[in-house]
């Protein structure tokens, strides 16, 4: 079997080489181990096609066969789970209310994109962009079986988002003309879909409870804890350097969450998050935004979400339709005041965007599904905090931005659901042992 991998692994190595040539010897390299490893087990090829889709290397590798990727890797991890469920003899998909109020926004999502003014546009982009979501978050249900599955995705996880941290802080600190948004202050920026600060630093605040606890669980005592204080503290400036107020909130609610599993006095924890909330404040007082900038964002956010409940109350059964927003968004602001960002903007709102592209419907089917994740997250908090602490993070950080349709809040819900399942069937084994 040994050879046989071996064999795999430079036929595919050379395959990609004679592609990508010397410029692509790494990717090569790496890639070609990662498919071969991905046949010995779904969890390497769920493992693998997470960090795929987040690292996104096609954005800064620009290659045909690279941009088909994803699409490949895809088909890779269905043939594993599906074979490795022949072998096993494991006729059955795992199915619980997670699955069900995903399949129902999904669809509900589908049915809005059919009543879109632009049908094209919004199921091209349903397949292209909001699918992969869904298509992931059911290959991890399925394709971990045990406890210990969950911690190579874990780490691929948090390892690809602080690949991010990294390429921010050059793209920032480490070239000649960073981006500057105003006179006086230079903003955290990256590359590809995530390079808005807001959407980095977003970013950045769902990877910190990953990366702190998969250090603090390994057995590089006693410089765990050294190692995860100085990531904790080098993620915390990358946020502070976002200047984003959402991102900062998400901090905030981190440690407002770990508060509520680790301390039991409501006094104590009442004291801790009054002088979190009075912390917060004073560090938005500390941003060195322009304080017309500031203003002026806070504005627009605020027309857009009035735009987001006109759409919603005006079209109350699918709101104004998948991808709709942008484009409806001059018939729906009040008064026709745009704001400073003009035409064709988003929602600046996770679920404001459900909402209106959603209707009612879609929003309720958005939010029980996050309410079901938080709530498995909260089960399985003592032995796994890092998922309620990301949820409440995360959560707090997408209510000023538009992520209903990325790819990030799909793994973590579905990342915190299988777990929590799998965790009660391995305790019911256990029972009946």
């Amino acid at each position: 079997m040994s050879f046989i991998l071996l064999l795999i692994t430079c036929g595919v190595f050379w395959v990609l080489f004679e592609t990508w040539g010397m410029q692509g010897v790494f990717f090569a390299l790496e890639f070609s181990i990662l498919v071969t490893i991905s046949l010995i087990h779904p969890k390497f090829a769920v493992s693998f096609l997470v960090y795929l889709l987040l690292s996104r290397p096609w954005e800064t590798y620009g290659n045909q066969m690279m941009s088909s990727m994803p699409r490949d890797v895809s088909i890779l991890a269905i043939i594993s789970i599906l074979v490795h469920k022949f072998f096993k003899k494991q006729f059955y998909f795992r199915f619980n209310i997670g699955t069900v109020l995903l399949l129902a926004f999904s669809f509900w999502v589908f049915l809005s994109a059919m009543n879109s003014n632009n049908v094209d546009g919004a199921l091209l982009e349903y397949s292209e962009v909001f699918s992969k979501g869904v298509i992931l978050f059911l290959m991890i249900q399925n394709g971990l079986e045990v406890d210990k599955d969950l911690v190579p995705v874990k780490a691929v996880f948090a390892l690809a988002i602080l690949e991010k941290c990294f390429v921010s802080f050059y793209k920032t600190y480490g070239t000649e003309s960073p981006t500057i948004v105003e006179s006086t202050s230079t903003r955290l920026e990256s590359v590809g879909i995530l390079s808005n600060s807001n959407d980095i630093a977003a970013i950045f605040v769902l990877a910190i409870p990953f990366t702190i606890y998969f250090i603090l669980k390994t057995n590089i005592r006693p410089f765990h804890w050294i190692i995860a204080t100085g990531l904790l503290m080098v993620m915390t400036m990358l946020v502070w350097s976002s200047q984003s107020r959402g991102a900062l909130l998400g901090v905030f609610a981190i440690f407002g969450a770990l508060s509520m599993i680790k301390v039991k006095s409501k006094k104590m924890l009442t004291i801790i998050v009054a002088a979190g909330l009075i912390g917060t404040i004073g560090a938005f007082s500390l941003l060195s935004r322009d304080a017309g900038d500031i203003e002026g964002s806070t504005n627009n956010r605020m027309l857009y979400w009035r735009a987001g409940v006109n759409m919603a109350i005006r079209n109350p059964i699918f709101g104004v339709g998948y991808g709709g927003f942008p484009l409806n968004l001059p018939s729906y602001v009040p008064d026709g005041n745009l704001g400073s960002e003009g035409e064709h903007m988003t929602a600046h709102s996770s679920w404001i965007l459900a909402l209106g592209e959603g209707g009612p419907m879609g929003l309720l089917l958005f939010l029980s599904l996050w309410a079901y994740g938080a709530l498995a997250a909260w089960k399985i908090r003592l032995s796994q905090p890092e998922y309620f602490l990301a949820i409440a993070g995360y959560g707090i950080a997408i209510s000023f931005l538009s992520h209903t349709y990325l790819l990030y809040p799909y793994i973590l819900l579905s990342l915190a659901i299988t777990h929590y399942h799998i965790l009660n069937e391995e305790k019911s084994r256990a029972e009946l042992i």
